[in-house]
């Protein structure tokens, strides 16, 4: 047990302290049998090579290869802290533990922020680690039961040793060091969570962040339903069935405080409704339905799938209501009661962000609608 827990960590030390260049001219250099069938350090797999050395060595060979193979940039997660090796962040290895220090940081977290420390802690470890910031605030809320914006506990916990933001800074996540997870998880084990955890109160950023999380998240299912039915589309008929629109994609993702917004966000959405591969589809079908995008896929449907749920149709054509029924596209019209009252808003003026979610959640529904309509047509 004890030598698998030692070689575990031994490898990871190695893949924290070593670049692929750098394991490959080791194991170059011990005559592995790994290394022998690659001619270039890119085609070894980094964690496979940080094994089979690490299988190959004894600690004073480690202790060798750390003071000869320097960490070019200094190592990251603020060094090495596990429970049989010891490194500094400029690469200094000892044969020690720090455990002891890394469960002292756990329990003052634990004492000074609580719940919320935990929260952070556990949903990194579920998450095998490593997590973008909005992985991470979903698994806290799974974890803790209630949400929780860690913005301002994250970097407090840096100087922990306990969690470190990672990544580039375009595509930034947070992790906890592989090495010390066992020692925090029997820390988090032993926490006693509060009975009734104190309410966070969410500020007006939080909010903001949370919404743009939500819409996030809206689109980003929306565009991998738009890829998905072209692709099976293609397979089935031959055909795509709507266009590409990288600008009003990106419209979309945009948040909707007010009216004003509203209508931007809705026109931009009724332009992907509207942009079909309309003379390609009226090749597939007999009938030669009224103009318009809506009309043609509702005669598209009637022919290959006359039992569809009518809700796909509907809700693109409450969706244009929306668009075409109110200033300034046209005058406001009653109509446009029937269909905010559709998509469940009966107060005048509706939450416009609210809408906005609900109206985004449709399309994607009508989306999924017809990925299964095309599923089902094998």
């Amino acid at each position: 047990m004890q030598y698998e827990e030692k070689l575990k960590e031994r490898i990871s030390l190695l893949t924290r302290f070593f670049w692929p260049e750098d394991l490959y001219k080791i194991g170059k250099e011990l005559d592995l049998n790994y290394f022998r069938k690659y001619t270039n350090y890119w085609e070894i797999n980094q964690y496979q090579a940080a094994t089979e050395i690490a299988k190959n060595i004894d600690d004073n060979k480690l202790i060798e290869l750390t003071r000869r193979f320097l960490p070019k940039y200094g190592l990251m997660l603020g060094g090495f802290h596990g429970k049989y090796y010891t490194a500094s962040e400029t690469g200094e290895l000892k044969l020690q533990s720090l455990w002891d220090l890394i469960r002292s940081n756990v329990l003052k977290a634990l004492d000074r922020w609580g719940d919320r420390a935990y929260g952070i802690l556990q949903a990194l470890i579920n998450k095998n680690g490593r997590a973008t910031y909005f992985d991470l605030i979903d698994e806290i809320e799974k974890v803790l039961g209630y949400e929780f914006i860690p913005s301002y506990l994250l970097p407090r916990l840096g100087p922990l040793n306990l969690v470190f933001k990672t990544g580039s800074n375009k595509y930034p996540d947070w992790t906890i060091p592989s090495e010390i997870i066992p020692v925090v998880q029997e820390e988090l084990r032993n926490f006693k969570r509060p009975a009734q955890p104190r309410l966070i109160r969410i500020t007006p950023s939080e909010r903001l962040l949370r919404l743009e999380r939500e819409i996030g998240f809206l689109v980003d299912n929306i565009v991998q339903s738009r890829r998905n039915l072209d692709l099976l589309s293609e397979r089935r008929f031959k055909i795509n069935l709507i266009k590409q629109s990288e600008m009003a994609i990106n419209d979309i993702r945009k948040l909707c405080s007010n009216e004003e917004e509203f209508n931007n966000r809705i026109m931009s959405l009724a332009l992907l409704i509207s942009e079909i591969q309309t003379e390609k589809i009226t090749n597939l079908i007999k009938s030669k339905p009224e103009s318009g995008s809506i009309n043609l896929m509702e005669a598209f449907l009637n022919e290959m799938a006359p039992d569809y749920d009518i809700s796909i149709i509907k809700n693109l054509r409450m969706i244009m209501t929306l668009r075409s029924k109110k200033y300034p596209i046209h005058r406001d019209d009653s109509v446009l009661l029937d269909a905010l009252s559709y998509f469940g808003f009966t107060n005048i003026p509706p939450d416009w962000q609210d809408l906005w979610g609900t109206v985004l959640q449709r399309y994607l529904d009508s989306l999924e609608g017809l990925i299964r309509i095309i599923v089902s047509m094998g």
